[in-house]
């Protein structure tokens, strides 16, 4: 009853904050081309767009499916001699390939409907995928010099990282369990569940949805019980991770559904985020404590170290999910049947996004945080209200990748916000602040006046800065 309270509440908030951040993006955005002078004039017949990260990423390529038409960037007033890469897509809209600009920028675009289509630019790491045989069986290599990948009619057999180590020892498996809960039935996994294993087939051989150097993305069929399972792998140009999309029309009662995953190389320790930080901790428990605490909330990724040189395989999450790890596997419990207190939980048709990330130097440093925020944060894409730039600075970086910008809120006088900062890792991290930036700590503690509270965040604090910013700036 609370949950059907609170759920039409929740989607209001969302869209009414959605419809809010889109006015004021689209005011600001408007404002500083018309400060900036003489902007990029469109072709004839082209509809302006506007592509903006909303949080700092770094500099590179990255693939995106847009809506149908030719698309360029805005760029010197001239129509370019092409357009951006591009590939048709099959369920609708075209794959573009585009580059993202250091930081949080805005990107100006030209969208058209011309039916003469510009010759396509070069793809920067493109996808290819090679057909073999294998003991008589067919199989696929998936790759785009990032990752690649051993495809067969069980799913996704091995993944190699750009170096070519394996990261499985065996292939994926997507698991089914009987599951009556502990003490609660809603929230408590039985833990005995793994000895009360239920089948789970997968139809032959995949099918080939689409392929292309941007994409490629095969399709398997597949049954657990009474409900049927489609999952579709897919690889873009230039990413850095092979994305798993399962869809599963669920209609079981007191089960549990699991995607296991056998690491080739052992993990030492393992590592989940959760609000404001991560969790990391032995692979293998020492302690009752840790043997009682299997599984954990993750937000939005897991990963596993093996010793030093020897890779380590993150998970990222497209939301919230109950996550494990133990030194010979990761798992990520996807989908439950409890019955109390609500007969239905979980059932009808479920989507869950998942993608695996090889991290050869440790998830810190090969920025699996980064990741996981552009696998669940899409850019935002708009219609322009004007002309555009070719490209705007928006904010920041404010400094390395681990710094994240949460807020940007207007005050009153020329060019002064708050600006809301927090520090995902466990290191201290230098703040970079632009040229003619005017910065104070929001307390009046003087303390957190001092010049060394003003360059610099301690690990994962969380803090707000009033910023006086130059006029047009």
């Amino acid at each position: 009853e609370v949950f059907e309270q609170a759920e039409p509440v929740w989607r209001a908030a969302r869209r009414a904050a959605c419809a809010q951040r889109d006015q004021a993006l689209q005011r600001w955005l408007t404002g500083q081309v018309s400060l900036g002078g003489r902007a990029p004039i469109p072709p004839q017949g082209a509809q302006s767009w506007w592509l903006v990260d909303l949080q700092p990423q770094p500099a590179g390529a990255q693939t995106l499916r847009l809506p149908n038409g030719h698309w360029q960037r805005a760029a010197g007033g001239e129509r370019p001699a092409c357009g951006l890469p591009y590939q048709p897509a099959p369920g609708g809209g075209v794959w573009v390939q585009l580059p993202r600009p250091t930081g949080v920028a805005a990107q100006g675009l030209w969208r058209s409907a011309d039916p003469t289509p510009l010759a396509p630019g070069a793809v920067q790491q493109p996808v290819q995928l090679t057909p073999r045989q294998a003991e008589g069986a067919p199989r696929w290599r998936l790759g785009n010099g990032l990752l690649s990948a051993e495809l067969g009619a069980e799913g996704v057999l091995q993944l190699w990282d750009a170096e070519g180590q394996p990261q499985l020892a065996e292939p994926l498996q997507w698991c089914r369990w009987r599951d009556h809960g502990e003490f609660w039935d809603a929230w408590d996994i039985a833990a005995d569940y793994r000895d009360h294993p239920l089948p789970l087939t997968w139809d032959g051989v995949p099918e080939l949805a689409e392929q292309g150097p941007l994409c490629t993305r095969l399709v398997w069929r597949g049954r657990c019980g009474h409900s049927a399972l489609r999952l579709d792998v897919q690889l873009r140009a230039a990413c850095s991770y092979l994305e798993l999309h399962l869809q599963v029309d669920w209609r079981q009662r007191h089960e549990l559904l699991r995607l296991e995953i056998p690491l080739a190389q052992p993990a030492v320790r393992v590592a989940a985020d959760t609000a404001g930080g991560v969790l990391e901790r032995p692979a293998q428990p020492a302690t009752p404590r840790e043997r009682a605490r299997w599984e954990v909330p993750a937000v939005s990724w897991l990963a596993s170290q093996a010793a030093p040189g020897m890779g380590g395989l993150a998970v990222l999450l497209d939301g919230p999910q109950g996550v494990s790890g133990e030194a010979e596997r990761l798992g990520v419990s996807l989908l439950r049947a409890p019955t109390w207190p609500d007969p239905s939980a979980d059932n009808g048709l479920q989507r869950l996004r998942l993608a695996l990330m090889p991290c050869g130097q440790g998830w810190r440093q090969q920025a699996v945080p980064q990741a996981a925020r552009r696998f669940r944060e899409p850019p935002w894409l708009r219609p322009a209200q004007g002309v555009v730039a070719a490209e705007l600075p928006v904010g920041g970086p404010f400094g390395g990748d681990a710094v994240q910008l949460i807020a940007m809120r207007p005050l009153d006088g020329p060019g002064a916000v708050w600006i809301t900062l927090q520090n995902l890792s466990p290191q201290r991290q230098r703040l970079c602040w632009p040229a003619g930036w005017q910065v104070q700590a929001e307390s009046e503690d003087e303390q957190n006046r001092q010049a060394a509270c003003l360059d610099q965040l301690r690990p994962w604090q969380l803090a707000r800065f009033r910023v006086s910013r130059p006029q047009g700036g």
